[in-house]
């Protein structure tokens, strides 16, 4: 194996110039490898730290006694508690000529009040009419009302009295209503003719029910003439007086 190659001829030249194997194989360093390690240490900030410079009243040592009055002056004026001054309270009720702390009557005060109180526009007030609502039947449930536009009619006029029954039974014989094409051609729905039959009260149940259990004091008495209805009402009370369990206190209250 070769461990390097000579360049020269040794006869010509003394000087004999070996370069390695190891070199000739290695790859050359790429150009960021210097930048990575150039920025890749951690930044040194230098910052200058100021000096604290203490205040007169911050010193290590001891207060001197000059200090000492100077800081009594400043406690007695700055640190000692002040009075609240409350600003006086205006007089609310002042003369018609506007002066300050004047007086004026009651019953002058409440006309000023009341003229005050009404409004500078005085608005009229909304007149609401209670029309007839419209006829919208629902006709299908589930859809709708139907919006018949011929509906609410106007009713025929109708004198405000009559002479006598003849001429009232003649006006009404004669009077006729116009009928509409369209209630002409029109057919009953099966949903208003469902609701155009009677209803049976009570309604007709859709599945049978079964016999009210009556109480025991309410069972009707046997087909028997031994009783009467008082005395078999008397046996149930009976019965039921005497189905129920005895009540024995002398016997809890003496052996338990």
């Amino acid at each position: 194996m070769v461990s390097g190659i000579n360049i020269g001829d040794a006869r010509a030249a003394k000087t004999v110039l070996t370069i390695p194997t190891d070199e000739i194989n290695q790859k050359p360093v790429p150009s960021w490898v210097e930048w990575v390690e150039r920025n890749s240490k951690p930044l040194v900030r230098k910052r200058h730290r100021e000096e604290r410079i203490l205040t007169k009243w911050q010193k290590k040592g001891p207060m001197k006694k000059k200090d000492w009055k100077k800081f009594y002056h400043w406690a007695t004026t700055k640190a000692a508690p002040q009075e609240r001054t409350f600003k006086e309270a205006e007089n609310l009720y002042q003369a018609g000529g506007g002066k300050a702390g004047g007086s004026m009557d009651w019953m002058d005060l409440d006309e000023k009040l009341v003229e005050l109180a009404k409004p500078r526009i005085v608005n009229k007030k909304h007149q609401f009419h209670d029309d007839d609502s419209p006829y919208n039947p629902v006709i299908t449930v589930g859809q709708p009302p139907h919006r018949d536009r011929g509906r609410p009619f106007q009713p025929p006029s109708v004198p405000c009295c009559f002479q006598h029954n003849e001429v009232e039974a003649e006006f009404w014989s004669q009077l006729r209503f116009p009928v509409r094409k369209e209630a002409l051609k029109g057919q009953a729905s099966p949903r208003i003719i469902d609701l155009a039959r009677p209803r049976t009260l009570p309604p007709t149940p859709h599945c049978p029910i079964p016999p009210k259990t009556p109480r025991p004091l309410d069972v009707p008495p046997p087909k028997r003439k031994k009783f009467t209805p008082q005395g078999w009402r008397l046996h149930q009370i009976r019965l039921t007086y005497l189905s129920q369990p005895m009540n024995r206190g002398h016997y809890e209250y003496f052996y338990l």
